[in-house]
């Protein structure tokens, strides 16, 4: 199944999903683990380098995430949330997909605005953004600090899943992993 129902997200939503969500878990730990190597050694480089390429994902799969969920509508939770945490829900969403489309696109301007090409994969982006490097300095640190925010964002968005699995006892979590239907 294609599209969604009535009751679950179909494959595609599925797929874009736990693919933004790989692309995103790791985008985060090459960041984490960069530190763990010395300035200048070609495993700090390396984890540099997959946080790029895993930022570059991210924001290839946003895109048709966004349209797909602006075409598709949304499973129903069942039994229905209280609206105030339905709203709570939406809003940490849409959050979400933000934060999936500004942090790659501020990577990139920080990267080309340090005056260093970029690649994905070995092809090179064109220059997007040019700035000088007092701003690329100052755009790190919206984007380290937006990169946090993401990370919270992302461990409440799977506790809350898990919370509504285990104890509420809705269909929140099973509209994405339960048998398409």
């Amino acid at each position: 199944m294609l599209k969604n129902s009535q009751h679950s997200y179909g494959w595609l939503a599925r797929a874009l999903h736990w693919l933004s969500a790989l692309a995103i878990i790791a985008a985060l730990a090459f960041i984490e683990f960069k530190d763990v190597f010395p300035k200048g050694t070609p495993l700090r480089d390396a984890m540099k380098f997959g946080h790029f390429q895993a930022g570059l994902i991210v924001l290839l799969l946003v895109l048709p995430r966004l349209l797909w969920r602006l075409g598709n509508r949304v499973p129903e939770i069942t039994p229905a949330p209280h609206r105030h945490s339905a709203a709570l829900a939406k809003l940490a969403h849409w959050v979400l997909y933000a934060l999936m489309l500004a942090l790659p696109l501020l990577g990139i301007a920080i990267v080309q605005g340090s005056g260093h090409e970029l690649a994905f994969f070995g092809q090179p982006l064109p220059v997007l953004f040019t700035l000088d490097r007092a701003t690329a300095h100052d755009l790190k640190e919206v984007h380290e600090t937006l990169g946090n925010v993401l990370l919270w964002l992302v461990i409440g968005h799977a506790a809350a899943a898990v919370w509504h699995h285990r104890f509420v006892k809705d269909n929140t979590l099973t509209r994405l992993t339960g048998p398409l239907r």
